[in-house]
């Protein structure tokens, strides 16, 4: 009983985290470090360059450890919609008599848990003639935001570091083959995918790490976040952190590293059922998709276990 109490009041403080980053969005001052630039901090806290230069009266591109800086957003609209021509309609399917999660995941695509999620269903509760939402509208982005990855899914994730050759080395130097953390229970790591999924069609934002818009490895460091484990900002830099594991031996809560331009260069959450979360470059926004795809096939690089249920990392 008592541990039941505390797996809910756990799971309260977890929830109200997770308002919090919904509904908080960033402004104010910062504070530079050292070795930081207009464009580094412009990435980290979703501010353009030339806003910042604005607010600050900055003429030229020269800042000095401890300098402070006014960062405001002109327009509190995400970047990514503030740029889009239209709002096309969700992708909906009527449910016909008979239809379960697995059948519909089959008929369109769309993966069973992302359906669920969603509309907050279940097998159980589906009701013949509902109309089911397959994936949230997604603004039509205006050509003038298309990357240079073209066509590209995954993104490349940079930072100051990611240029230099001896930033990879001393990466692979550090890399570390333990556990950054153990689950409480099961049904904690459970709460891991539950939160996770609960921010599926959450707004991308390259080098985004605010609720304007979320990269990938921003999105799984903030998760990880409300289950006290502290992850490196870069996908590249989380791969080498935690325990190795093979492909056939994911559970929940492990992270899966994708190539993209780069060895390491995209970063989800597995959800089990061969499925993972991630903030997705070219659907600009959390979803799930699948490591039986074969353009994640191709692409997949490795998995690490950063948290287990006993000192091994076993599940």
């Amino acid at each position: 009983m008592m541990k039941r109490r505390t797996i809910v009041s756990w799971g309260l403080s977890v929830l109200f985290l997770l308002f919090c980053f919904h509904t908080v969005a960033y402004a104010g001052h910062y504070k530079v470090k050292n070795g930081e630039n207009l464009s580094l901090i412009s990435k980290r806290t979703g501010v353009s360059v030339a806003v910042i230069k604005e607010a600050n009266h900055l003429t030229g591109n020269t800042l000095k450890p401890g300098q402070i800086l006014n960062i405001t957003q002109k327009n509190s609209a995400s970047p990514v919609l503030a740029k889009s021509k239209s709002h096309p309609a969700a992708s909906t399917y009527k449910v016909k008599k008979g239809d379960t999660l697995i059948t519909i995941a089959r008929k369109t695509g769309i993966p069973a848990k992302q359906i669920a999620a969603l509309n907050h269903v279940t097998s159980r509760n589906l009701r013949a003639g509902r109309n089911l939402i397959l994936s949230k509208p997604k603004p039509v982005v205006s050509s003038t935001t298309v990357s240079e990855e073209g066509e590209d899914l995954l993104e490349e994730e940079e930072d100051a570091a990611s240029s230099d050759l001896s930033g990879g080395i001393a990466c692979e130097e550090k890399a570390t083959e333990e556990l950054l953390g153990k689950w409480g229970s099961a049904d904690e790591r459970k709460l891991l995918i539950k939160v996770s999924t609960g921010f599926l069609g959450a707004p991308y934002r390259f080098g985004g790490a605010t609720v304007k818009g979320i990269d990938c490895s921003a999105f799984v460091r903030k998760m990880y976040e409300f289950f006290d484990i502290t992850l490196p900002r870069t996908a590249r830099e989380q791969s080498f952190v935690g325990v190795r594991v093979d492909r056939n031996e994911l559970v929940e809560g492990d992270l899966v590293f994708f190539r993209t331009k780069k060895p390491i260069g995209h970063v989800g959450i597995y959800i089990g059922n061969n499925e993972f979360v991630h903030a997705s470059y070219r659907a600009k926004s959390v979803r799930i998709d699948s490591l039986d795809q074969p353009y994640f096939q191709k692409r997949f690089q490795r998995a690490v276990r950063v948290k287990g249920l006993d000192d091994n990392g076993g599940t």
